[in-house]
């Protein structure tokens, strides 16, 4: 009985031992051009209630308590957030400059206990505004070990947030509109494949080219192309993907890989907008299942569905994706 007390007291120290060395502090910082002259977007920035209307976190619960202060739009102005999703907690205006910088100051309240700095700042640009949204402060001691993930975590949020400002700010910009529709049960179904490995870059170039290619040899109706994710990380840059186009049972012959697609439970979520954003939408999509305590199943196939040539959609805002990820 002691022993076994004595090594989870020497775990228990060791580990709070190894939190010590750790540097808990961080800083995100992300910056994007709106289509927006800097008193609008700075207007927008003001105006806490906006955030909703763009926010990358709100959109995951969309009924979260929001309450705000008299003097929202000042400083010493907030706004407070309580979600059973998205925890709780309070943003407050520090100090403002107009159309030239915003300080602010968060506080997370649940699911852990952490107060931060958050600085905007309006940069004019021929008729549009570079916005820089900046994040910096120290994990909780507990939670050191995490500082080193949040600059990648949050600067995806933030990139997110800004795509999603620029299209509150002008509808015409271009951004993407995400809609999470819930846990649907994929079919079986046979495919030709052309195999990809590397980073987004390459991953954009070889999707139209290897797409019209599986197209021609098919000589014949298919289903909409796709791609299929193996071992999909929204936070890395490298892909293990597979570029294709179901086909029938009784398909002809070709040079490309015949594989089968196990169908079973998925997440779908949909996205309108341009290619580009996608991993932005993969990242919503990892992060609302997260959220909302939904296991993935990465054993399986991840799926990206096209449903618009790109080329023949005049407005790049229109064209439509779906994306399924396996859940368990």
């Amino acid at each position: 009985m002691w022993i076994a007390l004595a090594i989870v007291a020497a775990i228990v120290v060791g580990g709070l031992v190894y939190l010590a060395t750790l540097d808990g502090s961080f800083r995100v910082r992300r910056s994007l051009e709106v289509d927006a002259p800097p008193e609008n977007a700075f207007a927008a920035i003001v105006d806490f209630e906006s955030w909703p209307d763009w926010s990358p976190w709100l959109m995951h619960e969309p009924d979260t308590r929001i309450e705000y202060s008299a003097d929202y739009q000042t400083e010493g102005g907030y706004y407070t957030w309580d979600g059973k999703v998205v925890g709780a907690g309070k943003l407050t205006h520090v100090a403002i400059r107009p159309q030239d910088r915003i300080e602010q100051q968060i506080e997370f309240i649940r699911p852990f206990k952490s107060v931060n700095r958050v600085n905007w700042d309006f940069e004019p640009a021929d008729g549009r505004t570079r916005v820089t949204w900046e994040m910096e402060g120290e994990m909780p001691f507990l939670f050191r070990f995490m500082a080193k993930r949040m600059e990648p975590m949050i600067g995806r949020d933030y990139e997110l947030g800004l795509a999603l400002l620029n299209g509150y700010l002008n509808a015409d910009a271009p951004h993407p509109r995400l809609a999470f529709i819930g846990e649907e049960t994929l079919e079986d179904f046979c495919y030709w494949a052309i195999p990809f490995s590397g980073n987004l870059r390459r991953l954009e170039a070889a999707r139209k080219h290897d797409i019209e290619a599986l197209q021609a040899a098919a000589e014949g109706p298919t289903g909409l192309p796709l791609t299929l994710y193996r071992n999909l990380d929204p936070l890395e840059s490298q892909f293990e993907a597979e570029l294709a186009i179901p086909i029938g049972e009784r398909s002809t012959q070709s040079n490309y890989t015949r594989r089968e697609f196990h169908g079973g439970r998925y997440f779908k979520m949909t996205m309108r907008g341009d290619h580009r954003f996608l991993p932005l939408a993969w990242y919503a999509l990892a992060s609302h299942c997260q959220m909302h305590r939904i296991k993935r199943d990465k054993s399986r196939l991840d799926l990206e569905i096209y449903h618009d040539d790109p080329a023949e959609i005049a407005d790049s805002n229109e064209i439509l994706t779906t994306l399924y990820m396996a859940v368990r």
